[in-house]
């Protein structure tokens, strides 16, 4: 991410990501649909809940043909399945920060 100009932060859980003071300046987030206690969708809905908009960008090995509309309906922005390459990744972050969709 820094060699790509992005300043990144790495949390140990979704919780102390929504505990951090990072939280409200925060641009965009990746999350993995599976972590230990709450879940990416989790974490994304607890941000919609809190009427935080933020781009949200989900991962998963997951091949469940559910999932994608689930990370739809929980207000994810991009949904990438494992493996992909870090310029699929990279992608959906520029396209996150440059559509204006999200007041900074």
């Amino acid at each position: 991410m820094q060699s790509e100009g992005y300043r990144a932060e790495c949390f140990t859980s979704a919780e102390s990501f929504l505990a951090s003071q990072n939280l409200p300046i925060a641009d965009c987030v990746v999350t993995d649909v599976r972590m230990p206690g709450m879940s990416g969708l989790e974490l994304i809905r607890t941000l919609r809940r809190r009427r935080n908009m933020i781009p949200a960008i989900l991962i998963t090995a997951m091949t469940d043909r559910h999932l994608d509309d689930e990370a739809r309906s929980v207000g994810a922005r991009f949904f990438l399945k494992k493996p992909f390459e870090a310029e699929a990744l990279l992608d959906c972050i520029a396209r996150s920060l440059s559509d204006g969709r999200y007041p900074r």
